[in-house]
């Protein structure tokens, strides 16, 4: 369609990199609905390069640039993967200061992305990059889990706990590369056994954390602000948008 016709994504899946996506389905309609021809800007269309996946690497790569209705904060940017020196250190120190709080016998759901890959690779575990894995004792449990596994698994061991990343320059931590970790799962564990850790970095990029977990009654549970872990035992309070 070249940049003849604006082009609006629908949040329905767990790979959206693309900065053409409303931030949930029900955004996408009201920003139909308010369709100003004159309010248009250029987006970038990324996804995954499938070739470094495969190798165990996360990186984005840049298909297009696509027309898409300019609303800010109604339409997400691209994900941002970081790879400077400075993110991998943070991404170690948050890493180190995990692997302390690790409680013996309980169990660790462990979110897609980078920041908590760090995690596992300090603990000798090979991460499903984009997908979920659960731990328990610093040993795998589960790799690459779908929700029903992981509704077992929180069955199986009744002291849970999730631990997440907010997708980078989206700001996501429920319903963006982690539905597998679904409504029924959190209201299982709890929102209160939910970890969320992000870099500096990350964190100065994103004004806002959002949650959309497909559950409105849930996502205002979460309240205005969260914890997010930053570094050794350091921690900031971000705003939450639902």
């Amino acid at each position: 369609i070249g940049r003849d016709v604006p082009l609006l994504g629908i949040p329905a899946g767990v790979k959206m990199y693309s900065a053409v996506f409303a931030i949930d389905p029900l955004t996408a309609s009201s920003l139909i609905r308010e369709f100003d021809p004159a309010r248009v800007r250029d987006a970038e269309v990324m996804d995954v390069d499938e070739e470094a996946y495969r190798n165990n690497i996360l990186q984005t790569r840049l298909f297009g640039i696509a027309r898409t209705p300019s609303s800010p904060g109604r339409v997400q940017v691209s994900k941002q993967v970081y790879e400077e020196a400075d993110e991998e250190r943070a991404k170690a120190v948050i890493a180190q200061f995990l692997d302390e709080i690790l409680l013996p016998g309980t169990l660790y759901i462990i979110g897609a992305g980078t920041t908590t890959e760090a995690l596992t690779r300090r603990l000798g575990i090979r991460k499903t990059l984009l997908g979920v894995d659960a731990i328990r004792n610093r040993r795998l449990v589960a790799a690459d889990c779908n929700e029903k596994t992981l509704l077992g698994l929180a069955d199986k061991y009744p002291d849970t706990r999730i631990i997440l990343s907010p997708i980078g320059a989206q700001g996501f931590i429920l319903g963006r590369g982690n539905q597998q970790i679904s409504a029924a799962l959190v209201r299982k564990t709890g929102i209160k056994n939910i970890i969320v850790a992000a870099t500096p970095h990350k964190l100065a990029e994103l004004p806002f954390l959002y949650v959309d977990s497909g559950d409105a009654d849930l996502d205002r549970e979460f309240g205005d602000s969260i914890q997010v872990i930053s570094g050794y035992r350091i921690a900031q309070r971000k705003k939450i948008r639902h």
